[in-house]
């Protein structure tokens, strides 16, 4: 009875890493798309986007504590969109 326990146990504990990972793997690729999408809307080469984006994160970390990577990155691009108009 023990054993059968301990192999449940550990299925389900598979099991639970298994969809975090897929799931964590999903942010990743929003964050990635998101990063991607910066760069194009500030119209600089990669290196120097790459470094502004970097500096626009620092800001809204002061200003904006606490919020996600991807938080960060849709307030860029929200921001960069409102100041094209």
């Amino acid at each position: 009875m023990n054993q059968v326990l301990i192999i449940l146990a550990i299925a389900v504990v598979l099991y639970i890493l298994y969809f975090y990972r897929i799931r964590s793997r999903k942010g990743v690729g929003k964050q990635r798309a998101l990063w991607q999408e910066c760069r194009r809307k500030l119209h600089l080469p990669p290196k120097v986007a790459d470094e502004t984006i970097e500096r626009f994160i620092k800001s809204l970390k002061e200003s904006h504590p606490n919020h996600t990577e991807e938080w960060y990155l849709e307030k860029i691009i929200y921001d960069l969109d409102r100041d094209s108009r």
